[in-house]
């Protein structure tokens, strides 16, 4: 067989793939997600698998590696390296496992998606369960709130924990969630791939909609959700300045 009967078998069963995928997936609401025009062919292979608790030491590691709108926060945190990580995702590694999924790059993690089903639920649980612990960890800063370093902010929000989001989000958007995937990620496409498998497992358990908190600074993370469907909620009057909203329907 040619080299180029080859690679049209290869795009034929990919295709066939999507297609058999989109079926089974319960997301009607989500077909932007399953792209069906031809891919290149890639000089690795991407795994999307379920989360499991030796991989949290490599999540944490894609999280500091990401943090900064997209790009490495290393330096932002040399003396606290899993700061970030406590704050991002390590909530839902511990309270929310059973929606956590990994990108694989051979046995290398290179990106994540993590969510909730019940937000409102679990921010009540995440300030019991999550919190109290990470105000044991971290004390809180003694300078004034003008003066405290990218870090010792971070553990002020600690201890000044207060999502204070409307019932009206909860009620049109459930579920939590938060995506990343390290920037030398050579296929673009496969954040689509996790959005998908983190949708459907949030749809097939009741959920008709799912939520991410963004900071206000980070346009590149703000303009990746936009490629994937979400969109800001104008509507919602949210009291938390640093933070945007943005939803998408299941």
């Amino acid at each position: 067989m040619s080299l180029c009967c080859l690679f049209l078998l290869l795009l034929l069963i990919m295709l066939q793939f999507v297609d058999t995928l989109q079926r089974v997936l319960p997301l009607e609401s989500a077909s932007d997600l399953f792209c069906k025009q031809p891919h290149r062919i890639l000089s690795v292979v991407y795994t999307i698998r379920p989360y499991l608790p030796k991989d949290e030491e490599s999540v944490y590691k894609v999280c500091l590696k990401t943090c900064d709108d997209g790009s490495d926060g290393t330096d932002t945190f040399p003396d606290n390296p899993d700061l970030i990580g406590d704050k991002l995702v390590g909530h839902f590694l511990t309270l929310s496992p059973e929606y956590c999924f990994v990108l694989e790059e051979g046995d290398q993690i290179v990106g994540y998606v993590l969510a909730t089903l019940d937000a409102k639920a679990y921010f009540k649980k995440m300030e019991v369960a999550w919190i109290t612990e990470m105000k044991r960890k971290y004390p809180k800063p003694s300078k004034t709130r003008s003066n405290l370093t990218p870090a010792e902010e971070i553990i002020q929000g600690f201890h000044s924990f207060n999502p204070a989001l409307p019932d009206t989000l909860f009620e049109k958007f459930p579920s939590l969630l938060r995506m990343d995937v390290l920037a030398d990620v050579e296929d673009k496409g496969v954040a689509k791939n996790m959005l998908a498998c983190v949708l459907s497992a949030l749809k097939s358990n009741g959920s008709k909609g799912a939520f991410v908190e963004v900071c206000t600074g980070d346009k590149n993370h703000l303009e990746a959700y936009t490629k994937l469907g979400f969109f800001a909620v104008p509507e919602l009057q949210i009291t938390q300045e640093d933070v945007n909203i943005v939803a998408r329907a299941i």
